[in-house]
């Protein structure tokens, strides 16, 4: 009980400071002038470290059998960088901080997402999710509501102020992580590292695991597109931005609190394939879209989305890792992910200076959310094909989408993913 306590005060801290700070850090680049193919390696480097180095410290973890020496080590490592950010006023420095801080917040993903699954048996996994990303979204809302006054009219310099704060939630989380008592990983009894031909053998997996990564390319490409809508379209500053985001994040709250009361008595895959069909239609809105009041909808849109990914996803993956590798086989995932992020944010990123070269700002981000639809909607279709869990299997079809399986909590999630 102590740990599951001490673990949901750190998501309502780090999202306080570090979930409301990573908001700002697109934008911030196309601030200090960064170009769409410098937003594309922005944002490529970023997932691919975050994600590729999960390869390396997943390995580690399980090898060892131990998560919280990593989460505090982490965390440390963290607070530095984001205080680094703070001082940063280049396109090529904020590229290179965030690459690092993602490089080590990879260490924290892979082992906190292990250590929740050593926590929570297969029952109630879901419905602790849920719990846990409600403290984050409620951390995150109450922070921007803060700086959305606070940052009102404000200039760029400022950004020192939620970048600090993302320092400080980190040196608590260090805190915090060394009051967790954690048993010993079954994960240590395996040595053989997980290989592709091994995921190859679980069918379910591996079918989640080739959706995940082609669409991610076309999920990935957009990321470096929204933020240049943004700022040189709509002109939106740092208060905006930190508006949009508590919206996204409140709507968020509101749908996994239905979902937090039944997602462990769900029969998963449907909600899953509508949710990878949500994310194809959120490009055409930035493209059509020009008021203020377009951008709120979108983000009440955005954070029904991320609803359904931080509880439904993360459940469902849980359930099909091997309980004994779970750190290789999310490691593997992710670190795939990243690589497919990496090509996936470039080709956005160069695609869009391509397109403003020849057609200009607006025709080019158009034509760009165009393409970037496409490839989401068709992409879409592979999720047909994932199958619950044996042991999930038994509660039934899509009609248990409409019954309340078990009774739960408030839930809620991270930044909203787009």
């Amino acid at each position: 009980m102590k740990n599951r306590i001490l673990i949901m005060i750190r998501y309502f801290i780090i999202s306080l400071g570090a979930t409301a700070a990573s908001s700002f850090v697109g934008v911030y680049g196309v601030m200090i002038g960064a170009t769409a193919v410098e937003m594309g390696w922005l944002q490529s480097t970023s997932n691919a470290l975050s994600n590729g180095g999960q390869l390396i410290w997943g390995r580690i973890s399980d090898i060892t059998g131990k998560r919280v020496p990593f989460l505090i080590a982490g965390s440390v490592s963290l607070a530095i960088l984001w205080f680094m950010m703070a001082f940063v006023d280049t396109p090529i420095g904020l590229i290179v901080v965030y690459a690092l801080l993602s490089l080590t917040g990879a260490m924290i993903s892979v082992n906190l997402l292990s250590l929740i699954a050593d926590v929570e048996d297969m029952s109630t996994r879901g419905h602790f999710l849920s719990v846990i990303n409600n403290f984050g979204s409620a951390g995150a809302i109450i922070s921007l509501i803060f700086l959305a006054v606070y940052l009102r009219n404000a200039s760029r310099s400022l950004i020192i102020v939620p970048f600090s704060m993302a320092a400080f939630s980190y040196v608590l989380s260090a805190i915090l992580f060394s009051m967790v008592r954690e048993k010993p990983s079954v994960a240590r009894r395996e040595r053989r590292h997980a290989s592709f031909r091994d995921i190859r053998k679980n069918k379910t997996f591996f079918n989640y695991f080739i959706a995940m990564n082609t669409q991610g390319f076309f999920w990935s490409m957009a990321w470096p597109v929204f933020p240049m809508t943004i700022v040189l379209v709509m002109h939106f500053d740092l208060s905006i931005v930190a508006v949009l985001t508590s919206v996204s994040l409140s709507s968020g709250v509101l749908v996994q609190y239905l979902l937090g009361r039944k997602i462990d008595g769900l029969y998963r895959p449907p909600m899953i394939f509508a949710n990878r069909l949500m994310l194809g239609f959120i490009p055409i809105f930035y493209a059509i879209s020009n008021t203020i009041y377009d951008f709120l909808g979108i983000e009440v849109y955005s954070g029904i989305a991320g609803a359904i990914q931080n509880v439904v996803m993360n459940s469902y993956l849980l359930d099909i890792v091997p309980a004994s590798r779970r750190g290789e086989f999310l490691s593997i995932i992710n670190g795939t992910n990243g690589i497919v992020y990496l090509i996936g944010a470039l080709t956005g990123g160069y695609l869009l200076q391509y397109m403003i070269n020849v057609h200009g700002l607006r025709e080019g981000l158009l034509i760009t959310y165009m393409i970037i639809s496409a490839g989401r909607f068709l992409s879409s279709s592979l999720f047909i094909r994932l199958r619950e869990t044996d042991a999930r299997r038994k509660s039934g079809g899509l009609l248990s989408l409409f019954g309340f399986k078990t009774p739960g909590m408030p839930s809620g999630g991270v930044v909203k993913p787009k």
